[in-house]
């Protein structure tokens, strides 16, 4: 018939027609699923034929969303979905033709619904397994003292946590809520303005992988829910330590905790907030998600959410202490902090410290006098660098950066003299050039 479009029979209406090279290949327009809006988003990548620090510059120079090369490469191993303007941004930067994009944006409108859609059994994962008499309990499970080392590898920075194995094999029933794409949870509590740092302790329903979040405290950014280590099932607590630019002298903190990425969901069923102080971490406040009460008490709100009931499942772990303090969070001479950075703890870092004078300042808690490691994660690119170290204005010592590349970030580590209380670590340029992300006292 004339004047009517032909083309395929699931195309989007009212679509424009293929550009030239997308003939007889999969295009927008026949997009339904994750997979295939990856492999699509792959195929552009390759047709351009750049690098991703090529799009991320494009990008740059474009004054549009930005395109940090760790997003990019996490959206093209299908490891996080995009967000539509990070897609857009990409695609452009692929010199996608402009009038293309509105059908990828619908292809992308497809995919994030069905994501959303729930499963038949309504939202829950695969029943766990049988295990022994259930045992309702909602207060702090007992830990055990054994530790066993676990290592997260996140777009290029590596995050080592210890864990701590609840003992027997007695299952726990708690009620909670869970949430997926576009989703959030908000909610508020109390803290000691006079006590050490701030860790936010959350328990969650470990057999959904690759669970993370970005957590904002008081509207600042403060870390990220990171994934578990694959292969762990059942109840896992897991911590974040939050920078303490965002907690110090607050009696309150407003939490927003926002999905990024996940197998299926975003689960919370308890969230604690602890302290560091006397020597040891004590409990200041307690959300039992899944409460009427202590949602209420807490002012608990949630968007998209996906599940809402209660799950029986054996005691995992839970992750073990390092405190991490944020350079750009610190008093900085002579450079800057550089946002933006691929792969850096919440994406910036400090850069600059180039110049004699050029240094930052970071103010770390210890709960008692004594000698302490830090975990240093750098980046150095021009050859080994140096960076001189004092503690408290007196210790002084050189710490070595072997080179490995800008933006591949590394740890190395000092053992520090530390008395109780805050101590600041000074780190002076010594030689050669490196950009700091954060410090971990352990």
């Amino acid at each position: 018939m004339d004047g009517v479009r032909k083309g395929p029979m699931n195309a989007d209406p009212g679509s424009d027609p293929p550009a030239p090279e997308e003939e007889g290949r999969l295009r927008p327009e026949a997009v339904h699923s994750h997979e295939e809006l990856v492999a699509l988003l792959a195929e552009q990548f390759a047709r351009a034929d750049v690098s991703l620090r090529e799009l991320q510059a494009r990008a740059d120079r474009s004054g549009g969303t930005r395109l940090p090369r760790a997003t990019c490469a996490d959206m093209l191993a299908g490891r996080r979905f995009p967000r539509k303007a990070v897609m857009v941004a990409f695609l452009r930067a692929c010199q996608v033709p402009e009038q293309r994009l509105p059908a990828w944006e619908r292809a992308w409108e497809r995919v994030r619904l069905a994501r959303m859609r729930p499963p038949p059994d309504g939202g829950a994962p695969p029943p766990a397994s049988p295990a022994a008499p259930t045992r309702r309990r909602r207060g702090v499970l007992v830990l055990a003292g054994a530790l066993a080392a676990a290592v997260i590898v996140t777009a290029g920075a590596i995050v080592t946590a210890g864990a701590v194995a609840w003992p027997g094999r007695d299952t726990l029933t708690d009620d909670g809520r869970a949430f997926g794409p576009g989703g959030w949870s908000r909610f508020t509590v109390r803290i000691d303005p006079a006590a050490g740092p701030v860790r936010l302790v959350r328990r969650l329903d470990a057999r959904v992988s690759r669970q993370r979040a970005a957590i904002t405290v008081n509207g600042a950014p403060a870390g990220h829910w990171e994934p578990l280590p694959g292969g762990t099932g059942g109840w896992a607590e897991q911590h974040v330590d939050l920078p303490p630019s965002v907690t110090a002298g607050r009696g309150t903190l407003a939490v927003l905790t926002s999905f990024t990425s996940s197998e299926w969901d975003f689960s919370e069923f308890r969230y604690a907030v602890e302290q560091q102080t006397d020597g040891g971490w004590r409990t200041t406040d307690t959300l039992d998600v899944g409460q009427a009460e202590s949602e209420a008490a807490h002012g608990y709100r949630i968007a998209g959410e996906t599940f809402r009931g209660s799950r029986t499942l054996e005691p995992g772990f839970r992750t073990a202490a390092r405190v991490r303090y944020e350079a750009e969070a610190g008093r900085i001479s002579h450079a800057r902090a550089r946002s933006g950075a691929a792969g850096a703890s919440q994406g910036t870092v400090v850069a600059g410290l180039d110049h004699e004078d050029s240094w930052v300042d970071l103010r770390v808690y210890a709960p008692r006098t004594g000698r302490y490691t830090a975990h240093v994660t750098y980046a150095a690119g021009y050859g080994d660098a140096q960076h001189a170290v004092t503690v408290n204005g007196s210790t002084r010592f050189t710490l070595d950066y072997p080179q490995h590349g800008w933006d591949v970030w590394r740890q190395v580590t000092a053992s520090l003299p530390l008395s109780r209380g805050w101590n600041t670590l000074r780190f002076r340029h010594h030689d050669r050039w490196a950009e700091l992300d954060h410090v971990e006292i352990a």
